[in-house]
Parts: structure tokens; C-alpha cells; sequence
């Protein structure tokens, strides 16, 4: 009797990719990120607060903006009158309970000079830094390591509808004016308890001109510690 030789194919799904991750910075901070895996994360209020220099700094950080060109449509809904306002929209997020370590996926000498640093660290393997940083942020009682975010920015104009991301915080952290575009950053993003969760945004209106109040100093800050990242990661020379 013949035997029925049935080939069967195996379908092997490999798991998720990330290309190359490089972050920017002195030598100090370089040699002690690669040897001891020190990774500093600071909240977005941080970077909203700081003085503005074009690099950094963003006075939107963790604020999602809708600024129309022609006016804020506004509709009444007691009086059903539509109005146009001269105000912007804008949904922000609890800006000290989102700590974010933020990246870049090129390699670029302008964009070292820009940030004003010397070397750049190029992380070769990240999802084995992921694996890494996942773990270190499970040890924090506070964080929601389980919620964890990562992903290239999405770079916007203000012109754009809002459409459902002004409710959803996680989308928020991932977002950036246009003008920060040449920086091609790449973000991880972890929340503190529920700062994630739907709607947990303060909407308002903002006339033209209102002044955007600061915070000097007293920021949060959190430095994790990876261990050796040697194997992971090589040095570069810009």
C-alpha cells in the first residue's frame, strides 16, 4: 500500500522588530548608560517647563493642540448656535505622572550638534533594551510597567482635527509639534497609577496671547539602573 506523504508547512511568526534606537549625549552620560545602564526618565512637565531653546524644550509637551486656521468652531448646544472663536483647543495630560525617555532613529551629526552633544550611543539589539527597561520599571511599586508605550513620535499641525486622540493620554505622550520633526524621535513612555487611562486629560480654551504659566524647578525625576548595556550597545564619534 503507497504511503500519502503530507508536507506541512511551518508557519514561524517572528516577533516584533525596532530598528536601531541612538541617543545623544556627553561622554560622561554615555560611558555611564553603557556600562551601568543608567537610564535617567523625566516627566513631560520637565520638558514643557524648561526655557525655551528650540531643542528641548516644548511649551505643548504632553498637550494635544488644535488651533484652526479660520477659528474654533463652537456649537451651543442649549442655543444650537455655531460661533467661530479665535481660542485653540487643547487637551492635556497629567504631565507628572508620564515619565518618558525619549530617543532618536537616525544617526546624524546635525542632530548632535543640535542637541550639543559629543558622542552618540547607538542601542544595536532594542528589544533587548526594552526587555531590560520593562523590568527595571516593574520594580516600581507607582508605575504601570504593564502599560508601558514605545513608538516613533507622530509629528502634527495644529490645524489637524483632534479627532478621538485628545481623550486618550498614551496617544498624547507619542505626540510633538512638526517643528520638532528633524529630532525622528522614538519615545518610551510609562504612566504613574491611572495617568493613561481615557479622558484622564484637563480640556480647556485658550485665548490668543494667554500666558503659558511655568514651573521653576521641583520636577520628579527617576534613574533606573539596567546593568551592563556593553553587549547591546555600541559608541559613536559625531
Amino acid at each position: 500500500m503507497p504511503i500519502n506523504w503530507t508536507c506541512y508547512v511551518l508557519d514561524i511568526k517572528l516577533g516584533p522588530t525596532l530598528p536601531p534606537l541612538f541617543r545623544y549625549m556627553s561622554a560622561e552620560y554615555a560611558e555611564s548608560f553603557i556600562l551601568r545602564g543608567e537610564v535617567l526618565m523625566r516627566p513631560l512637565s520637565y520638558f514643557r517647563d524648561l526655557e525655551h531653546d528650540g531643542v528641548r524644550a516644548d511649551e505643548y509637551e504632553g498637550t494635544l493642540l488644535h488651533r484652526p486656521a479660520d477659528g474654533l468652531s463652537v456649537n451651543n448646544l442649549t442655543t444650537g448656535e455655531l460661533s467661530v472663536l479665535p481660542h485653540s483647543f487643547e487637551a492635556t495630560v497629567r504631565e507628572d505622572d508620564i515619565f518618558i525617555l525619549c530617543l532618536s532613529t537616525e544617526k546624524s551629526a546635525s542632530i548632535a550638534t543640535r542637541f550639543g552633544a559629543e558622542q552618540c550611543v547607538e542601542i544595536a539589539h532594542p528589544l533587548r533594551f526594552l526587555a531590560r527597561l520593562r523590568t527595571s520599571l516593574g520594580l516600581r511599586a507607582r508605575l504601570r510597567a504593564s502599560h508601558l508605550t514605545h513608538g516613533p513620535m507622530r509629528y502634527y499641525s495644529p490645524q489637524e482635527p483632534p479627532v478621538v486622540d485628545w481623550a486618550l493620554p498614551d496617544r498624547i505622550a507619542l505626540r510633538k509639534p512638526a517643528s520638532f520633526s528633524w529630532q525622528q524621535e522614538y519615545r518610551f513612555a510609562v504612566p504613574i497609577g491611572d495617568a493613561f487611562a481615557v479622558e484622564q486629560v484637563e480640556v480647556k480654551l485658550v485665548a490668543p496671547g494667554a500666558e503659558r504659566k511655568k514651573r521653576i524647578g521641583g520636577h520628579p525625576r527617576m534613574l533606573l539602573r539596567l546593568g551592563s548595556l556593553s553587549s547591546i550597545c555600541r559608541l559613536h564619534q559625531l
